[in-house]
C-alpha cells in the first residue's frame, strides 16, 4: 500500500460501502471507518441492513475518495472483531474520530482486510485491492 493510499484511507472520513440483499439486489451504505494497519474497521449496529448483508455474505465492496479525485476501492470480506482486536479496532476508530461512534444497543465492531493491489485494475488515480 503506498502513501498516497495510506493517506485517502486516513483522512477521508466516509466512504461508501456495497452489499447485497437477501433477494439479491444491491444495498450502499456511507460508513464511517479507520484504517488499523492492514485493515478497515468499522462500527454498527448490527441490525443495519449493511451489516446484515455483511455478515451474511461475508463479503463487501468499499470505495472511498479524496477531493483530488483519487479512489481506494476494496472487494474484500467481513467479519465481526473478536474480543482481542475489537480493542484494537476501538484504539484506531477513535484516534481518527475521536468520542464519535455509532449509537445503540446492539453495536459491533467490524474489520475488513484491505487485501492485494490488483495491477490489472488499478490506473493511475484509483488503486483496486482484493482480499
Amino acid at each position: 500500500m503506498n502513501e498516497i493510499v495510506q493517506n485517502i484511507l486516513d483522512t477521508v472520513q466516509v466512504g461508501a460501502m456495497a452489499t447485497v440483499n437477501r433477494d439479491r439486489t444491491p444495498a450502499v451504505a456511507p460508513l464511517h471507518f479507520a484504517r488499523m494497519g492492514d485493515r478497515i474497521v468499522w462500527i454498527s449496529n448490527r441490525t443495519t441492513r449493511h451489516a446484515e448483508n455483511a455478515i451474511r455474505s461475508g463479503k463487501v465492496e468499499f470505495v472511498v475518495w479524496n477531493d483530488k479525485k483519487q479512489a481506494v476501492y476494496l472487494h474484500t470480506t467481513a467479519l465481526v472483531a473478536s474480543d482481542r482486536d475489537e480493542e484494537l479496532a476501538l484504539e484506531a476508530y477513535a484516534k481518527k474520530f475521536g468520542d464519535f461512534k455509532p449509537k445503540g444497543d446492539l453495536v459491533e465492531v467490524y474489520i475488513s482486510p484491505i487485501g492485494q493491489l490488483d495491477e490489472n485494475s488499478t490506473t493511475q488515480n484509483m488503486w483496486h485491492f482484493v482480499a
